[in-house]
């Protein structure tokens, strides 16, 4: 399964490449996930659950960054393990853009194999599942970049729920996702494997 996608967000390029990087930034950004954690400078483990059409579990995945240019990209390797609903693996390359000194577009693309139960729903079902979180987790990773100072420590971002309304279009990304999880969408691949 491949996915790609393009998200701009109006803050500057290094406060999102620290965003993105953040672990309690992240566990606020994609539903369902209860432990987001650095286990060391490249290194990530999660929990999170996920509901795919009937199937849904706790997925344990880990993410391994590879490839760093800080600020401007990197690549992501995810694997993870939802028991009887299934498993994932895959790649994503997240590459950031300075638009303006306040704008950046993160643009990213995924490579990710499934394999169980979540494997037998087929590819439009994923994808609609897919679709729903990318959206859900750029519509709070934008509103927690909005509410959080400038000048925040990372770790210490605002909390955010969910929009209720829609973001402006420029807000949300029109084409989505994985996963996971940068890195927002690659992320959001991760959680999904």
């Amino acid at each position: 399964m491949n996915f790609q996608g393009t998200q701009t967000l109006n803050q500057p390029l290094q406060r999102v490449w620290d965003a993105l990087l953040d672990p309690a930034v992240l566990q606020q950004c994609v539903a369902g996930c209860d432990k987001f954690e650095r286990t060391s400078d490249t290194e990530y483990v999660s929990s999170v659950k996920v509901s795919i059409g009937p199937v849904s579990a706790r997925f344990a995945s880990t993410m391994t960054l590879l490839e760093m240019t800080p600020p401007s990209a990197c690549t992501l390797r995810f694997a993870g393990q939802g028991g009887v609903a299934g498993f994932g693996k895959g790649e994503a390359k997240v590459a950031l853009t300075a638009v303006s000194a306040t704008e950046t577009r993160l643009d990213w693309t995924a490579d990710a194999q499934v394999g169980g139960k979540i494997a037998q729903l087929g590819a439009r079902l994923i994808d609609g599942t897919v679709r729903k979180m990318s959206e859900d987790f750029f519509q709070r990773f934008a509103a927690l970049l909005v509410a959080a100072p400038a000048d925040a420590a990372p770790g210490e971002a605002a909390s955010v729920s969910p929009p209720t309304k829609p973001t402006p279009p420029q807000a949300v990304p029109d084409s989505v996702w994985v996963a996971t999880l940068l890195v927002g969408a690659a992320v959001l691949l991760w959680w999904l494997a």
